[in-house]
């Protein structure tokens, strides 16, 4: 097995990070590209089990983009979404992929990704040829592997629980890599034949629950999104919880960010601050004072919970 090879921006200049970044992932990704902030906070381990390599990626909002690549060999790659969200999009269709789901990507055509801020996901490559024929004459391009599959989520509990364990990455059998293509196999074996890359229709309130990381969200982009008039998500969000768009997702991203201050991680407040969906900490901290009385440093520091 190899050992793992582990990348941040973290010490890089804020000036150069982009381009560090972008070199990073071109690396790990022959034929891909990074479009990304200057500053960009981002970090990548990468671990090659035989023929299968396996991905963590943690980045604010980027988009990537891959052209054909063709080194002989074709490879799925199954983004498997841990925190945010990813878009990807592939000549007129796209698949927005959301925490527990899978959107696969076939590297032997182009296709481009929007990921969201604080982004954490892992990334399977497989090859076809370990994925047996009935799996190979499909296309998998954009697909979206549904996190309510059992077998989908006994595919995250696999990657997750064998990543946890990557320190011992010398002691480990060589047999791993074929482990996770059979369990890859699973997950896609029971996917019907036709499907859409659109999500059942959802109502403006579950479509904002869904996006409160995103930072642009707000009723012009629910409206956008689920092809409705500014009037019509108004409404929608009084008659369901009583509040505007704004109100509520402001309260919805202050409970976020009382949850994970309670979770004693480690993350700055800033952090949980950009995590939610504050673009900026200076307001978050007046929205979290007006809504609890407390900043959030203090609220920290008393060890309150959620009431």
């Amino acid at each position: 097995m190899s050992v793992v090879e582990r990348f941040s921006t973290k010490l890089v200049p804020h000036q150069r990070r982009h381009l560090f970044w972008r070199d990073v992932v071109a690396e790990a990704f022959p034929g891909m590209t990074v479009c990304a902030s200057e500053g960009i906070r981002a970090d990548l381990a990468r671990w090659s089990l035989g023929a299968v390599g396996l991905t963590r990626a943690r980045s604010e909002r980027a988009r990537v983009s891959r052209v054909t690549h063709d080194n002989g060999e074709r490879h799925l790659l199954l983004h498997v979404l841990h925190r945010g969200s990813l878009t990807l999009l592939h000549g007129d269709h796209s698949s927005t992929g959301r925490v527990g789901e899978i959107i696969v990507a076939d590297d032997t055509r182009p296709y481009a990704i929007d990921i969201s801020h604080s982004n954490d996901c892992l990334i399977l490559e497989v090859p076809v040829a370990m994925m047996g024929a009935d799996i190979a004459n499909r296309n998998w391009h954009g697909f979206r592997l549904p996190a309510n599959d059992p077998n989908v989520a006994f595919l995250g509990h696999v990657l997750t629980g064998l990543w946890s364990q990557r320190e011992h990455s010398d002691d480990l059998d060589e047999d791993a890599g074929a482990l996770l293509a059979d369990a890859a196999r699973m997950a896609f074996r029971r996917q019907p034949e036709r499907y859409s890359t659109e999500r059942p229709s959802r109502s403006p309130v579950e479509y904002a629950l869904e996006h409160l990381g995103d930072s642009d969200l707000g009723t012009a982009s629910i409206g956008e999104a689920l092809d409705l008039s500014t009037r019509a998500v108004q409404k929608s969000f009084f008659r369901h919880v009583g509040l505007t768009p704004t109100a509520f997702i402001t309260a919805r991203r202050l409970e976020r960010a009382v949850e994970l201050m309670a979770r004693g991680d480690g993350q700055t407040i800033t952090d949980i601050a950009f995590e939610v969906g504050f673009n900026d900490s200076a307001f978050f901290t007046r929205c979290f004072r007006r809504q609890f009385g407390l900043s959030p440093s203090q609220w920290r520091q008393e060890g309150r919970a959620l009431p």
